[in-house]
């Protein structure tokens, strides 16, 4: 027998306003009298009763609405009574209980009950609830840091925010803020998120969002968020880093660090030194960050150098290197950047000796500081690496010798096959014959190609293939070595001997070919011992397990196969 206007959930409570089905009067005054009617025909339901109070609240009668919400709950009032009470009392001015209302509208546990009244509350009530909410979380919060605590100031931050219409950015910040102490990250990632919205340069949500992910270990979204944050306000940010404990201080700065090494690294290989500012304004926002948060830590001051470097700015990575690290600095990183800069100024000699410090600890790094270098620089750096090289190699100090050389062929230029031939010879006097045969398999591979030339290119190949031999055997790789001496006394028999000779020694290498030829020959390929032992004899003409075995072979070899 109710009206549609007043069926509208079971707290009668859903809107002072009857819908425009209902047919009846749409003001505060007709739904009063609409509610007046009601409350005769069931004067024990708090429905009717309600929604008297919320229509005289419209009509400004403000005393009479707390009266007739008093007298309906005086014990044990209901959500939606505290609800319309701590809003009218607000309203009154009475603050103190407005906040023992709100304290038990928040026990009941149905703050939901404030959204239809504030849809239709006034805007200067709503600004008032929203402004006591917000202060009342930030003084729980101020007083205490006990997960009960933090979950009442997220239910006063949630009135604040119903209060505001969702649109509360302060509020939204400190219930993310809380989420997050309280574990629930995800949540507190969605507040953040809904700040951003609305505000995409928010500078303490973006802080907020990417110390987040930090904590949920997501390195990509942190460091986009941060950097995001640093190119709106870089002093914000930095204070909010350095307010994080140390390890999560820690680890963001490192992330930071990691980021702007790629991304540097990405735009030196792809533009070439000296680079554009645009192109390096993000290194700067990060570089210039991670120092004012750490002055006293090098890498960050070794980034800035190198972005400084990168931009062809010399003279200011000079001064900067000196300030931090001295003018002769002890550590290789620092040494290697001093090279960097000597290069810059053609000092080529001292460049290389400086970056040889660095170059066989970590090679990825180390190509990165020569990109620094400009190519024409790097090219005349190689040819005095190498020199000072063969120097140095000449006095027995292969080690150091190895170092320039590996700055001379990471250098490149139109040298560089001949710079691993002679690191390849070091290597090998060094015992490191892995990696010998490695640079010589790329030294061959280049004579092989169609594009190689050279006037004694014969020769060249026939030391180079006598290097790569002698190697194999000693790493205990006789097959591959043979096939190279085999090709090397091809190519130029009298050369070969030579290198033989100046390498493992004539007789030693016979007996390499004669085993690899019996092996040929006890699985009866005959031809291929037959190979074997012939250049084993050009060794050793003397041998007479090779003779023996080469006349077994050529016996074999006459007669096939023998019929009974």
């Amino acid at each position: 027998l109710l009206p549609k206007a007043v069926q509208r959930s079971g707290n009668w409570g859903g809107s002072l306003q009857p819908s425009p089905s209902a047919g009846g009067e749409r003001t505060p005054a007709g739904v009063h009298s609409l509610a007046l009617l009601l409350m005769e025909l069931q004067p024990s339901a708090d429905g009717p009763q309600i929604l008297a109070a919320d229509a005289l609240y419209q009509l400004g009668r403000v005393e009479e609405a707390y009266r007739l919400l008093l007298s309906i709950g005086p014990t044990n009032p209901r959500a939606p009574i505290l609800a319309r009470l701590a809003l009218l009392q607000l309203h009154r001015g009475f603050l103190y209980d407005t906040n023992q209302l709100l304290k038990k509208l928040i026990l009941c546990g149905d703050t939901s009950c404030l959204r239809p009244l504030l849809a239709v509350a006034q805007q200067k009530d709503r600004a008032l609830l929203q402004g006591h909410s917000h202060s009342a979380a930030k003084r729980i919060l101020d007083r205490a840091s006990e997960e009960c605590a933090v979950r009442e100031a997220v239910a006063y931050l949630s009135i604040a925010i119903m209060a505001s219409g969702g649109e509360a950015a302060e509020s939204l910040l400190e219930r993310a803020r809380c989420y997050a102490l309280l574990g629930q990250r995800k949540t507190a990632i969605f507040d953040f998120s809904a700040i951003l919205k609305e505000h995409p340069k928010h500078v303490h949500a973006l802080c907020g969002r990417g110390f987040t992910y930090l904590m949920l270990n997501q390195q990509k979204e942190c460091t986009h968020d941060i950097l995001a944050a640093l190119q709106i306000n870089a002093d914000i940010v930095t204070k909010d880093i350095l307010s994080l404990k140390d390890r999560a201080q820690k680890l963001v700065c490192d992330w930071l660090h990691q980021f702007c090494r790629t991304n540097l690294s990405d735009i030196v290989a792809t533009h070439g030194v000296p680079c554009h500012e645009e192109q390096l304004r993000e290194a700067f926002i990060i570089g210039g960050a991670l120092m004012r948060a750490d002055c006293r830590n090098p890498r960050w001051h070794l980034l800035y150098v190198d972005i400084l470097l990168a931009k062809g700015e010399v003279k200011s990575a000079g001064v900067h290197l000196c300030q931090i690290f001295g003018q002769e600095p002890r550590d290789a990183v620092a040494q290697a950047r001093v090279g960097v800069v000597d290069a810059w100024q053609k000092k080529y000699c001292s460049a290389a000796r400086r970056l040889s410090k660095l170059a066989e600890k970590d090679s990825s790094y180390f190509d990165f500081l020569l990109a620094l270098i400009p190519f024409n620089q790097r090219k005349c750096m190689a040819q005095e690496a190498a020199q000072e090289a063969n120097s140095v190699s000449s006095c027995g100090q292969w080690k150091q010798a190895l170092t320039l050389l590996t700055v001379a062929v990471q250098s490149g230029g139109s040298q560089r096959m001949e710079y691993l031939h002679q690191r390849a010879v070091c290597l090998a006097q060094l015992g490191l014959h892995e990696r010998a045969i490695s640079d010589l398999d790329r030294v061959i591979q280049k004579h092989d190609g169609p594009d190689y030339s050279c006037s004694d290119h014969p020769q060249v190949r026939v030391e180079d293939l006598c290097l790569r031999g002698r190697s194999l055997v000693l790493c205990s790789k006789e097959g591959p070595a043979l096939e190279d001496f085999i090709r090397a006394l091809e190519l130029n028999r009298e050369q070969a001997i030579k290198c033989v000779e100046a390498g493992l020694g004539k007789l030693p290498l016979a007996e390499c070919f004669l085993r690899g030829a019996l092996q040929h020959y006890g699985e009866q390929h005959l031809s291929k011992a037959w190979t074997l032992i012939e250049c084993g004899l050009l060794l050793d003409s003397e041998n007479t397990e090779l003779r023996r075995l080469r006349a077994k072979v050529k016996r074999e070899v006459a007669n096939p196969c023998n019929v009974n």
